[in-house]
């Protein structure tokens, strides 16, 4: 049997292939916090145009990090390959019929969930530390913002402004990083979720 290295509070992990698998509770949990942040980000997007138009790109982009909440947070309490993409799927599927743009919002939210999964492959999904959720949400905020560059028409803008734009998506990128940490924690403490915060807390795997 292949060696079991075990995680508290940050420390490396890494389970068996038999480990990694989904279960019921997993897909339901990551269903469960997809939904729930379908509707934030429904809320967040309509105030992310407002503020876009009101306000401009360099406020608007405030709100860039709340939008990867989802897939982060699955990760960090199911801590398995491609819940982060389950979740962000699934927030997209409910969010789709309710935004007026379709189909495009479900792609965007298969964008941010690849963007998550691709900031724990460096390690292996063994490490769920704090930084790694500051750098890594700080860098994906920074990457998406890129991506909708040109949809967005930044390239126009004056310089200044576009590198308040880089500047404050990262800055937003790295305070939800530290805001769902802090979130995860403290929801592990309440013991709701008795079988995650049991690894959370003694590093024993499920």
């Amino acid at each position: 049997m292949k060696d079991i290295a075990v995680e508290q509070r940050g420390a490396p992990v890494a389970f068996s292939g038999r480990k990694k698998r989904w279960t019921t509770k997993d897909i339901l949990v990551s269903g469960m916090i997809g939904i729930v942040f379908a509707f934030v980000q429904l809320g967040l997007t309509y105030a992310f145009m407002a503020a876009a138009v009101s306000a401009g790109p360099v406020v608007a982009r405030l709100l860039n990090g709340f939008f990867f909440l989802s897939g982060f947070m699955a990760l960090a309490i199911v801590r398995k390959p491609g819940i982060g993409l389950l979740s962000q799927t699934i927030t997209g599927l409910v969010m789709t019929p309710l935004t007026p743009f379709g189909i495009l919002m479900l792609f965007g939210c298969l964008i941010n969930g690849v963007l998550t999964e691709l900031m724990f492959v460096p390690t292996r999904y063994r490490k769920y530390s704090l930084a790694v959720f500051v750098i890594g949400m700080g860098v994906i905020s920074i990457v998406y913002t890129l991506l909708e560059y040109g949809m967005s028409g930044y390239g126009g803008l004056a310089v200044g402004v576009q590198v308040g734009i880089m500047a404050v998506s990262a800055i937003s990128g790295a305070f939800c990083g530290w805001l769902c940490k802090r979130l995860v924690d403290a929801l592990m403490r309440t013991g709701l979720l008795s079988g995650y915060a049991a690894e959370w807390q003694s590093g024993t795997p499920r």
